[in-house]
């Protein structure tokens, strides 16, 4: 069988042309071996000019223009909350997805920095009168404005990543690096890691014995750069290099050739744009699960991109009206699955506007509420690629050959396997739950989120 490099041009982005061939009997990883060879030794880390291609994922990512969109959405949220109220009256108010009930309390500041330097300390406390989710709304946003992924970080993660790519460009001119996960789908926090894919071919690689051997040759490239400290292969389904740079204090995970984390962050982007709530939302989510110690693939419980996962599904299928569509059956050319990835585009819009009126703490509590008494674990089957859920039984009648049935079943909206693979362990798995339910007893019934960390559940 012939393979192919991914990429050709000078930066390693443009279409390819005129591909090399190789010999069929030719090991790949031996390919990168021979190439990595005349890997230069030191390279510094240095900030960079952004150079303008034109294609897909890499082009948005050196062009910047997501970081326009998320602070706007970040602006929005921060206007919301300075907003002057005219008067206290406890008048009845309508609720708007688009406006927080704020106190009158609240000063505007007197110098308007840009919005990447703005430290919220003074969240106004609401007024007598106002609905008790307000307190669970305010915390969610001060979370969420004190601990999200600014600008600054993100431009260092993205002159990392040139970096990197400089390394990889000298022995691999044909490859192509993207940043994917939570720091480029917009759920990122100031301590999140950088996810890095490394694209090869066009081909698959085997996960389980060629991309252990071409992270085995990238760490020992790496060795000799000054800003790599700690490397480490990790072997799992997809195997991932880890190092944390000296430079920006960042973890990085990279792996190879697993195109399928570039279409999901490439979707879970969309939805992050679909509705300001959704940020903060998955952000303090994060942050609940990490603190009850349910949100660690490693340990048999629920990985980050599952979480995320969850929501969206609450957010489609169990909130009347909906606060989110299937963005796969609304844009179906968009997110389709054979869609060569250097065409992924990160600076289209979404036209949907939903009626759901509902504060981000009353969204807080349903999501807890919904998966403490209304999903049924060891029957259902989330699927937000359509924005519903099935029966085990309906969807194993047209099941995917990659899907493994565990005590929770989420499908991947493009491969179609189950994201939650890791959670395996069903005496694991009936803590989370436990998790679940006494977080929306204690919730439902304090109308407070400290009461929710005190102590794990």
């Amino acid at each position: 069988m012939e393979r192919r490099v991914y990429y050709r041009g000078s930066p390693g982005y443009p279409n390819s042309h005129q591909l090399p061939q190789f010999n069929p009997g030719f090991r790949f990883s031996h390919l990168v071996q021979h190439q990595l060879t005349f890997v230069h030794g030191q390279h510094q880390f240095q900030p960079q000019q952004p150079n303008y291609h034109h294609h897909g994922l890499q082009n948005f990512q050196v062009r910047y223009p997501y970081v326009d969109n998320r602070e706007s959405i970040r602006q929005n949220i921060l206007s919301q909350i300075h907003s002057k109220h005219s008067s206290h009256s406890q008048q009845s108010r309508k609720r708007s997805a688009d406006s927080l009930p704020n106190s009158s309390n609240s000063k505007k500041q007197k110098n308007d920095h840009p919005a990447t330097d703005v430290g919220i300390t003074d969240v106004p406390i609401p007024p007598p009168g106002y609905n008790p989710m307000h307190n669970i709304t305010e915390s969610i946003i001060r979370y969420f404005v004190d601990n999200h992924q600014t600008d600054t970080a993100y431009r260092q993660k993205l002159q990392l990543r040139d970096v990197l790519f400089k390394i990889f460009q000298s022995s691999m001119p044909n490859c192509g690096l993207y940043i994917v996960g939570s720091s480029m789908s917009g759920f990122g926090t100031l301590k999140s890691d950088m996810d890095m894919c490394l694209m090869i071919t066009d081909d698959g690689v085997d996960q389980k014995r060629e991309a252990p051997e071409i992270l085995y040759l990238i760490q020992k490239a790496l060795f000799r750069c000054s800003f790599v400290r700690e490397s480490m292969v990790i072997r799992a389904k997809v195997p991932i290099l880890r190092f944390n740079d000296l430079i920006s204090k960042a973890q990085i995970d990279l792996n190879v050739n697993n195109s399928v984390g570039i279409r999901n962050t490439h979707l879970l982007k969309y939805y992050c744009m679909t509705d300001w709530r959704v940020r903060p939302l998955v952000l303090y989510v994060k942050k609940w699960a990490r603190f009850h110690d349910i949100n660690d693939a490693s340990k048999a419980t629920i990985s980050s991109y599952s979480l995320c996962l969850m929501l969206i599904h609450y957010l489609q299928y169990a909130c009347s009206p909906p606060v989110l569509p299937s963005l796969q059956d609304l844009y179906p050319e968009r997110f389709n699955a054979a869609l060569d990835i250097r065409e992924l585009k990160f600076d289209d819009s979404v036209s949907y506007k939903s009626d759901n009126g509902q504060s981000v703490g009353e969204l807080f509590l349903g999501f807890l509420c919904y998966y403490s008494n209304k999903f049924k674990f060891d029957e259902d089957c989330i699927c937000i690629r359509e924005g519903t859920k099935y029966t085990l039984d309906d969807y194993m009648r047209c099941k995917s050959d990659n899907f493994q049935i565990q005590p929770l079943c989420i499908e991947e909206p493009f491969d179609l396997s189950n994201t939650a693979r890791s959670c395996h362990d069903k005496n694991i798995f009936t803590r989370v739950k436990r998790v679940f339910k006494k977080s929306y007893q204690k919730l439902q019934k304090k109308k407070d989120v400290t009461c929710l960390f005190t102590h794990p559940f």
